[in-house]
């Protein structure tokens, strides 16, 4: 009879299945399941929060490079919204570029006491990571009497964002406008909302780099070398007509906060003309395009390894040229 069967059952501690369904244990291998499940869970959660405060606390307190980046971030925000400020304030951004191309204590000497150099400089960053990177600074209150941006062409034209950027450099509010203009598609927007409340997860590829770098150098130099490749361009006219587009968004964006800008085109080992593209695009559009140091006049000996960043006596040169023409609009 089906109640003796059941009753049966229970008697013996395995539960009643339903028809078709495999068995599922006593209840004691039920409750055991399920305090493996719980500790499963915790431990996931655990491993999760100790990646989040290691990439919040102490990431930063072993990453030279995050250190520096923190650094600068401090500084900047001291470039508050001052009527009377007791000298002129410079805000230089860029990319490895700026870092490697700017002496900072010297170019801070030089221009001391009469105008305040500040620099935020993160590696890898293009246009759209500090287009969006400067709304964010501007909506925080910094308000610098000159914004000094540093991109050569082909950063200048990128649609490209740093992983890092939605959390150091975006605001919330512009993180789809920055997807949608960076042309990424569902998966990796929802990356770039990740990225902005998440310190683990907007770093891992810092952390991931950190480590190759301090367990196999050589490798990882390797990898850069093969990921470095040269990007392609357009014609001269939509280079042309995309640079007057972005240089008249970035003009706009600080003549609306009360600054002006100062775009800046580094160094580069020869000439092929196409800085000229940035000069002319400026031109165009009433905007102050400056080559402090013009492209090919310094040779390879001015040059790091790669042919790409100055070393220390390039970077004595372009920072004396920079240093003049700040004084020249600042005087």
């Amino acid at each position: 009879m089906p109640s003796s069967i059941s009753d049966s059952s229970l008697d013996d501690g395995v539960l009643p299945l339903e028809p078709g369904l495999p068995p599922i244990g006593s209840q004691a291998e039920i409750h055991a399941a399920r305090v493996a499940t719980t500790g499963l869970i915790g431990a996931m959660v655990f491993v999760l929060l100790s990646a989040e405060f290691g990439a919040r606390y102490l990431y930063p307190r072993i990453s030279h490079i995050q250190h520096r980046v923190m650094s600068d971030q401090l500084a900047v925000k001291s470039l508050g919204a001052d009527a009377n400020p007791p000298s002129p304030s410079v805000l230089l951004v860029g990319n490895s570029l700026l870092l490697r191309g700017l002496d900072y204590p010297r170019v801070r000497q030089s221009l001391s006491p009469n105008i305040r150099p500040v620099r935020y400089v993160i590696e890898n960053t293009e246009y759209l990571d500090w287009y969006y990177g400067l709304k964010r600074l501007f909506a925080e209150g910094v308000r610098p009497s000159k914004v000094v941006v540093c991109l050569n062409l082909a950063q200048t034209l990128s649609h490209s964002i740093l992983s890092e950027s939605p959390r150091e450099l975006f605001l919330a509010g512009d993180l789809l406008a920055a997807s949608r203009d960076a042309g990424l598609d569902t998966t990796q927007t929802s990356n770039v909302v990740f990225s902005h409340w998440s310190a683990f997860y907007t770093g891992r590829e810092g952390i991931r780099n950190f480590i190759l770098n301090s367990t196999a150098p050589a490798y990882a130099r390797e990898l850069h070398r093969l990921a470095n490749v040269p990007p392609i361009l357009p014609s001269d006219e939509e280079m042309i007509r995309l640079s007057r587009e972005r240089l008249r968004a970035l003009n706009d964006l600080c003549r609306e906060h009360g600054t002006q800008l100062m775009f800046v085109i580094p160094p580069s080992i020869k000439s092929t003309g196409r800085s000229n593209l940035l000069l002319t695009a400026g031109s165009l559009e009433g905007i102050d395009v400056d080559e402090p140091v013009p492209s090919g006049s310094l040779g390879a000996e001015y040059f790091r390894g790669d042919r790409y960043h100055l070393n220390e006596k390039g970077a004595i040169i372009f920072t004396d040229a920079l240093a003049r023409d700040l004084r020249s609009r600042l005087h």
